[in-house]
């Protein structure tokens, strides 16, 4: 599989097929159908030839001198396959180069441009059908590229049609008269189309744009916290088109990927390993620095690689030049186009050699070149170098150690490509596994660059089992915290913020290096690992109630609601309406100001008026409600005052306070979630024998043996020496593969645990955190020491306020008479079949009747015990007789008369109970054509 890509970028998938009969074809995709060329007609048709030269140039991989050995790709069938490959076009009657590209035009015109294949493509495929080389796996991160399609305009063909035309009136230099071409050339729809891509993650193109799928291109940047916000920006998705298969050959973490994608940050669930992340060290190229300005022309790019490549010894490729295969040379490709070979036994001279110039930051070489050099093996992947200088590929650093460091200079960026045949040493200085004859000559820069930026930030995230890595991943996305440093300016939709955060007391490196302190995430609660109560099962956690009255763990949830005069009204009546209260309702409501808005730091409560508009014309007023079940506060009114008559544009944020209740979900920073089973008063907790204190909160034993998050319990005793000392703890993973500089190879502290107990020591502690505590309820001694220290507890937005939902009655669904569902609309929880299931199981009959027939669409139909129909029934209108009224009394009602349309009679109509449900599915049946009849009976006789 390869690409064919035109000079504006835009590019079409191309596939060549082998046939049994030894012939190959060349497939692509056009407006959602693949069409199959001959690919002799696409060899005849690029370039004017002859049979001679293309069977020449198809079998210079086969030499005889080399039967079998390394590197050997061709085989004796090679040139039986091209001799088929040039007799299938002579039996079409192409001779010649124009006939060719007349048959190609007469099949393909309205949709193809000039195609790019060369005889490499055929010759890769002849090696893989041979078993000579293996296939390239397209779910390997070497074969892939981020993607980034330039929407083009027909503006270009336009001015080079008008040009061509040799017109004397038009002048490329006259802005007017270009202007005036452009607009034939109607913009609206390519903004449009884009806009709505932006909006929608669609994409609406009358060919497809050889793209898979047509949805899910953009995500939304949620301001939920900070780590969330910059995670959208570091995602790799790998396509919605993946999610509904059912293989998982495309989830799987490959070894290719290290460095480049996260191993850790993936979420668990369906988008598992489809939605990864980038390595915190990981960037993508492009042809713009991070000023924005355009490193250097790509042409020019071009010209000087090609000239190094020559100096140090490339036969360049010329078009009747026939250039030996492998094993003797090894095809030089760049950017997909070859541009020579050079002999296999200097190649890995010419590559250390472009590595040095790519590391003196020479401007001849770009520093973001790859450099992907397969070498010759038994069976292994097709040789060649291949260099790539294109935009939108993934590239890391690496410490070049082949090259002697000038002052640091040794930091060499390298892709996926490449990786993969590169020997690159971990630096913890085992050289794994490699053989002498194969020195490295790389080294990782440091551990932690093979993860993300949320990643690093958990604390010796290597004491951990991996799964709760990946849960910590998702939770800090999910954290409440301080979202926005100028959160009073901001009219966000939906934004949620922590009161009080605090700093935590053990961080990694990388919580400095990208400053989280500026949107910290939790607070430091003085965590007691003990079974207390009951109320601590199943990873439910007993908070301190006098802990969260001080402040912990207080937060809001900012509403931004957005009334736009302009979006709401016609042209005729902008200039009409206005924000204002009317004279006749001035008392009627106290929440709203004369301006028609509300007072901030009023509370409006639900159903109550936020916002008052005023219309001159009718002198009417509209009162803008609150919905919800909960009061809010107004937090922040800001108004637009572009217009300066009269306000049009209004942003009114609403403050949601949510402080901590039973139900509400929290987390400490190694995947150990719960909620809140209680909140236990501060006089009933247990308490320290010697300094007297109290936890914050209380976790069961039972967290911790079969998770294993061991880094959780080094973390407390590690944020109990360093609270005592007044000092931040660096918790970076993977400290004993790194030496410190300075640091003595024997020293006394072997172990991490070692090395913190000991702090705690000097300062009269337990050695491994363990205190004595007396029981809040009797004040006796608890039986066993308990493990107590800060941990660094985030709390998460899943709170009860947001999520319970109740229902008596309310909306029914128009159609079927059952209750509705969503809780924003009062509707109810579905009783479905499982739940049907469980109660028959019970035995529970009058339960199961009540909740699926009384409490949902109960119904009293007419049924005619004669024909069994319950449709045809009609009322009879009972003749108004005149009836003696009786002082004080209502009129006597008339007795209701059904009969059967059918039947012509009333004799025979029964009522019956039934669910609605079955009247309508009567009905639809009876729109089909098929009659459903009711026997009666009388139950007791049944």
């Amino acid at each position: 599989m390869g690409g064919c890509v035109r000079a504006d970028q835009s590019s079409v998938s191309i596939k060549l097929y082998y046939l049994n009969n030894g012939s190959a074809r060349l497939g692509f995709w056009m407006r959602g159908r693949e069409y199959l060329l001959p690919v002799g007609i696409i060899l005849k048709a690029l370039i004017d030839t002859t049979d001679r030269e293309i069977y020449v140039n198809l079998t210079s991989c086969y030499n005889d001198k080399y039967e079998k050995g390394k590197g050997v790709v061709g085989t004796q069938l090679v040139g039986e396959r091209a001799k088929i490959i040039l007799d299938e076009v002579r039996n079409l009657s192409l001779f010649t180069r124009l006939q060719c590209l007349e048959y190609i035009g007469e099949h393909f015109q309205p949709m193809m441009g000039q195609s790019i294949v060369n005889d490499n493509f055929s010759i890769k495929l002849f090696s893989l059908v041979d078993q000579t080389s293996v296939p390239d796996n397209p779910d390997s991160l070497q074969n892939q590229e981020e993607k980034l399609e330039d929407w083009l305009q027909k503006g270009k063909k336009l001015l080079q049609d008008e040009l061509q035309k040799q017109s004397k009136t038009f002048s490329f230099g006259d802005i007017i008269q270009v202007k005036k071409l452009m607009g034939k050339n109607v913009a609206k729809q390519i903004s449009t189309a884009v806009e709505n891509m932006l909006k929608t993650g669609r994409l609406v193109t009358q060919t497809g744009l050889d793209l898979q799928q047509r949805a899910g291109y953009t995500v939304m940047a949620e301001r939920l916290n900070f780590l969330r916000f910059l995670s959208h920006f570091r995602s790799v998705h790998r396509g919605a088109s993946f999610a509904g298969l059912r293989t998982t050959t495309v989830r799987k973490l490959l070894p290719e990927s290290w460095g480049f994608l996260c191993p850790v940050h993936t979420p668990d669930g369906e988008p598992c390993g489809l939605l990864n992340h980038m390595t915190c060290t990981c960037k993508i190229t492009s042809f713009f620095d991070s000023q924005g300005n355009i490193k250097k022309d790509y042409s020019e790019i071009k010209k000087s690689i090609l000239k190094v490549l020559i100096e140090v010894g490339m036969t360049q490729s010329l078009p009747k030049l026939v250039l030996p295969g492998p094993p003797q040379v090894l095809t030089v490709l760049l950017d997909g186009c070859i541009v020579g070979c050079i002999p296999s036994s200097q190649v890995e001279k010419v590559v250390a050699h472009i590595r040095a110039f790519k590391v003196s930051s020479s401007e001849e070489i770009p520093d973001d070149l790859e450099v992907g050099y397969v070498p010759l093996s038994m069976g292994g992947a097709y040789p060649g170098l291949y260099l790539f200088t294109s935009p939108s590929r993934f590239v890391r650093p690496v410490r070049n150690i082949s090259i002697p460091s000038d002052g640091g200079k040794n930091i060499e960026l390298i892709g996926p490509f490449e990786q993969v045949f590169m020997e690159i040493r971990c630096p913890d200085g085992g050289d794994g596994g490699r053989k002498s004859s194969f020195p490295a000559t790389h080294e990782e820069i440091h551990p932690t660059g093979m993860l993300s930026v949320v990643a690093n930030l958990t604390p010796w995230s290597d004491h951990n089992q991996s799964p709760r890595n990946m849960y910590q991943c998702q939770m800090a996305k999910q954290t409440m915290a301080f979202s926005s440093q100028t959160i009073q300016h901001r009219a966000d939709q939906k934004l949620y913020h922590l009161q009080t955060p605090q700093s935590p007391i053990v961080r990694t490196s990388a919580y400095t290096k990208y400053s989280i302190d500026e949107f910290p995430t939790g607070t430091n609660a003085i965590v007691a690992v003990l079974s207390y109560t009951g109320y601590d099962m199943e990873d439910a956690m007993i908070l301190n109630k006098s802990a969260v009255e001080r402040g912990m763990f207080h937060g809001q949830i900012y509403q931004t609601e957005t009334v736009d005069l302009t979006d709401q009204s016609r042209k005729s009546d902008r200039s009409s309406r206005m924000f204002k209260k009317s004279n006749v309702e001035k008392y009627a409501c106290p929440s709203l100001d004369s301006d028609g808005l509300p007072h901030v730091g009023q509370i409006i409560r639900p159903d109550e008026p936020y916002c008052s508009i005023f219309n001159e014309v009718t002198s009417s007023t509209h009162n803008l409600k609150k919905k919800g079940s909960e009061p809010v506060y107004v937090d922040y009114v800001a108004v637009d005052v572009k217009n300066k008559k009269h306000l049009q544009k209004v942003n009114i944020r609403f403050r949601h306070p949510r402080n901590p209740v039973i139900g509400d979900k929290f987390s400490s920073r190694h995947g150990q979630k719960g909620v809140c089973s209680q909140l236990w008063p501060d006089i009933d907790m247990p308490f320290s024998g010697t300094t007297g204190m109290r936890p914050d909160l209380i976790i069961n034993p039972h967290a911790f043996p079969s998770r294993m998050t061991i880094a959780m319990l080094l973390e407390s005793v590690a944020a109990k020496g360093g609270s005592i000392r007044g000092e931040f703890v660096d918790a970076t993973p993977f400290r004993n593969s790194v030496k410190k500089e300075g640091e003595e190879s024997g020293s006394k502290s072997g172990s991490l645990v070692d090395e913190l107990g000991l702090k705690l020591k000097e300062k009269g502690f337990n050695y491994h955190g363990l205190e004595v505590l007396y029981s809040g309820v009797y004040g006796t001694e608890l039986t066993c020491e308990i493990f107590i220290g800060p941990v660094y507890y985030q709390r998460l937005r899943h709170m009860v306020s947001d999520k319970y939902q109740v229902r008596s009655t309310g909306t029914i669904d128009q159609v079927t008479r059952q209750p509705i569902k969503g809780r924003k609309r009062g509707g109810g929880i579905r009783f479905g079949e499982m739940e049907r299931d469980s109660l028959l199981a019970h035995g529970a009959a009058y339960l199961l009747h009540d909740r699926l027939h009384t409490c949902s669409d109960y119904h009293i139909a007419d049924v005619c015990s004669l024909c069994g129909s319950m449709l045809n029934t009609t009322f009879i209108q009972p003749l108004k007789r005149p009836v003696r009224e009786i002082g004080g009394l209502p009129p006597g009602r008339a007795p209701k008369k059904v009969m059967c349309h059918a039947c012509k009679t009333s004799k025979g109509m029964e009522t019956v109970a039934m669910p609605y449900v079955f009247r309508y599915l009567a009905a639809e049946l009876a729109a089909m054509n098929i009659k459903m009849t009711l026997k009666l009976n009388n139950g007791a006789g049944a």
